[in-house]
């Protein structure tokens, strides 16, 4: 029996793993030798939020969670809104590894930047090493490093960006943090995108190999002619 590679994957803001795991649909159907484990924040919200009112219908009874919460800010140091869940994060990490990356959607992927901010750092060690970094309508680190410091990930990165997204500009920006990065356009929004049979043999080439030479774009969007 074929022992699946093991992915830990963080959902956007306001939902849940379940969700995740539903966005993910795709991706466990083609990729059929990773196990992309999906896991809940660690605080739960109320129902006062904006939400797609789809998203709403799904979400209607099911416990929705942050990865963040201001409750948590220590001596006004903005990265402490996300310790409970960074800790928790590494926790499993460890004691459920070894694992072969890391995957964050919107939200979510605060935690995996900070995870791959502080491997690079030094500060942290899981005593093995991930494989990948995957970011789905990620974004740069908004709060930064409370020492104003940058560290360069070596750890490969895959990265899924949407030319419609509103997170468009701040994806391209956590890319440069990545020695090893690997970029795949598409033309959808802030989702988990649908991917083409392209991206699919795209993908899986990654997956196969993440540490060979990625510093590539597969897929321009072609701008407007005026």
């Amino acid at each position: 029996m074929q022992v699946k590679q093991k992915v830990l994957c963080f959902h956007g803001f306001g939902t849940n793993s379940d969700i995740l795991s539903y966005q993910l649909r795709q991706f466990k159907k083609e990729f059929t030798d990773i196990e992309f484990i999906t896991l809940n924040g660690p605080i739960p919200l109320n129902r006062n939020i904006i939400m797609d009112e789809n998203l709403a219908k799904m979400l209607e009874n099911q416990n929705i969670y942050s990865w963040m919460s201001f409750l948590h800010m220590k001596n006004n140091d903005m990265n402490s809104i996300y310790s409970p869940a960074f800790e928790e994060v590494v926790k499993i990490l460890k004691e459920q590894g070894p694992f072969f990356g890391v995957m964050g959607f919107s939200q979510g992927s605060s935690i995996a930047v900070r995870l791959a901010s502080k491997i690079a750092a030094g500060e942290v060690d899981l005593g093995y090493d991930l494989k990948c970094f995957i970011f789905v309508s990620a974004q740069i680190n908004p709060f930064g490093n409370i020492d104003n410091k940058s560290y360069l990930c070596r750890v490969p990165s895959l990265h899924l960006i949407g030319i419609n997204d509103f997170l468009v500009d701040r994806s391209l920006g956590l890319v440069v943090q990545f020695l090893n990065p690997y970029v795949i356009y598409h033309n959808q929004g802030h989702k988990v995108p649908t991917l083409t049979f392209e991206q699919v043999k795209d993908l899986k080439k990654f997956f196969q190999n993440p540490t060979q030479d990625w510093k590539k774009t597969v897929y321009v969007p072609q701008l407007a002619k005026f």
